[in-house]
């Protein structure tokens, strides 16, 4: 009896030392945020297609350190990293220029300009408390011409806190740029025959 008593006070004893961590969950959001407008028409369809480098498309957040990396088990993104960004930057490219209309497949509207974008994240680098870094290549390709335009470039945003929701803002931050630079790319739609 009195064994079964010290192994439950063990027991209760090593419950109360551990410490029960919560995960929390990030999530990346469109820069700027948007107000909403109701659109009359889109002159052209975006079809967009995000890749980022498997060491950081996890559950769990993935931060750049001197040694390497450390992954975070208990800050957690809300969905798979590609997903996310991918969804992020489909609203940047929208909100900077309402004629378009961006899907993950084309909606087979044959009136409709179609321009394939294929996004490929080479690195991300999230440094917390310091800044958030990508480096992205692509290739934009105009379906109607055959005219196609590929880029590579790099874009980082200083981090003003040392917490993980600003981690996640710097790397929203980082595809607003990455939007604002392939916008640059897009051709204008073109007037319609008369």
């Amino acid at each position: 009896m009195r064994l079964i008593l010290l192994a439950l006070c063990a027991v209760v004893a090593a419950e109360g030392c551990v410490s029960r961590q919560h995960d929390r969950f990030y999530v990346l959001d469109a820069q700027p945020p948007a107000v909403h407008q109701p659109r009359a028409a889109f002159g052209q369809q975006i079809v967009l297609r995000l890749t980022v480098p498997s060491v950081a498309d996890r559950g769990e957040m993935v931060l750049t350190t001197p040694d390497g990396v450390a992954v975070m088990d208990h800050e957690r993104w809300a969905a798979p990293l590609a997903d996310l960004a991918t969804t992020a930057l489909s609203q940047d490219i929208e909100h900077r220029r309402s004629d378009l209309l961006v899907l993950p497949r084309s909606a087979d509207e044959a009136k409709l300009p179609l321009i394939k974008i294929a996004v490929s994240v080479d690195q991300i680098s999230l440094r917390q408390g310091k800044q958030v870094s990508i480096e992205a290549h692509w290739r934009l390709t105009d379906v109607r011409t055959g005219a196609v335009a590929v880029g590579r470039d790099g874009f980082s945003a200083p981090l003003h806190a040392d917490n993980y929701a600003e981690v996640a803002a710097g790397l929203s931050s980082c595809i607003g740029l990455l939007a604002d630079r392939l916008i640059g790319e897009i051709p204008p739609p073109q007037s319609s025959p008369q």
